[in-house]
């Protein structure tokens, strides 16, 4: 039953925006009663949070497949391409969710309990960064977290502006973009 509930909301949400949704609307479409849904989820935010985690989830599993035995450089490259990819995808979704609650996504994951898994999302994906420099394929002095946050924040930021109309650039040119300006950076040319 939870599971309908987060598709119907995914959808609405993804059609009327966080603010326009309506509780009723999910509930129908779900075909369940309204109080159902406030027996798993306290508030619409709350439920808003979940479809975010459920995306942004998805998007991990697809990141973890194409990273999976590729070494540090290729690694990177295939994280750009899997982003701006799932962004691509699922453009409805991010659409809202960005144009509405903005570009700063620290803030979003506070206000809707993403913060942790961010931490741990970081945390995993940094982990190409230590290997490129313990492999010496980057930088010495770098700081895999910081890299890490560098990269995801630039395709976040790039797609906001977007999705806002303020770059005109296909997905093509954000990889191309992101990872000329990153790879410069890191690389090790010893």
């Amino acid at each position: 039953m939870k599971e309908k509930i987060l598709e119907a909301a995914e959808k609405v949400f993804s059609e009327k925006g966080f603010y326009e949704a309506k509780i009723s609307k999910i509930a129908e479409l779900a075909d369940v009663s309204v109080g159902t849904i406030y027996r798993f989820y306290k508030s619409k935010e709350e439920l808003y949070g979940e479809v975010i985690k459920k995306k942004l989830l998805e998007m991990e599993k697809e990141v973890e497949r194409a990273i999976e035995g590729k070494e540090p450089l290729e690694a990177i490259k295939a994280y750009v391409n899997t982003v701006v990819n799932f962004f691509s995808k699922e453009q409805d979704f991010f659409e809202i969710f960005m144009m509405e609650l903005g570009s700063s996504f620290v803030i979003d994951a506070e206000r809707f309990n993403l913060s942790e898994w961010y931490r741990n999302y970081v945390k995993k994906l940094s982990k190409i960064i230590e290997k490129g420099i313990e492999k010496e394929i980057f930088k010495s002095n770098l700081n895999p977290e910081g890299v890490f946050l560098l990269i995801s924040g630039a395709l976040a930021n790039i797609d906001y502006f977007r999705l806002k109309g303020f770059i005109d650039m296909e997905p093509n040119e954000v990889k191309n973009l992101v990872l000329e300006v990153v790879l410069r950076g890191i690389l090790n040319r010893n």
